[in-house]
């Protein structure tokens, strides 16, 4: 039975890139929540005084967010599927 060698930079990576797509995700979502004027939060956002702030603060939430669910989903789907298991 051969083991892989160990990696020290495999959960980092796996985590950093799992929670990227998450933000990216959430940023793309948040776009779209905006530009299609779901809601009227586009609206709300484009009247609000302080909008670039409200932009950030909304960017910094669904990133975070999203962000987790990326790790969750490839925590729960993704690892399971890649037979790193000690089967």
């Amino acid at each position: 039975m051969s083991r892989t060698p160990y990696d020290p930079n495999r959960l980092p990576r796996f985590v950093l890139r799992h929670a990227f797509n998450g933000v990216i995700a959430g940023w793309v979502f948040m776009l779209l929540l905006l530009w299609l004027d779901i809601g009227q939060v586009g609206t709300l956002v484009r009247g609000a005084e302080q909008r670039e702030l409200i932009t950030a603060m909304m960017a910094g939430a669904f990133g975070v967010t999203f962000g987790l669910v990326g790790l969750a989903w490839g925590v729960l789907v993704v690892l399971p599927e890649s037979g790193d298991g000690n089967d």
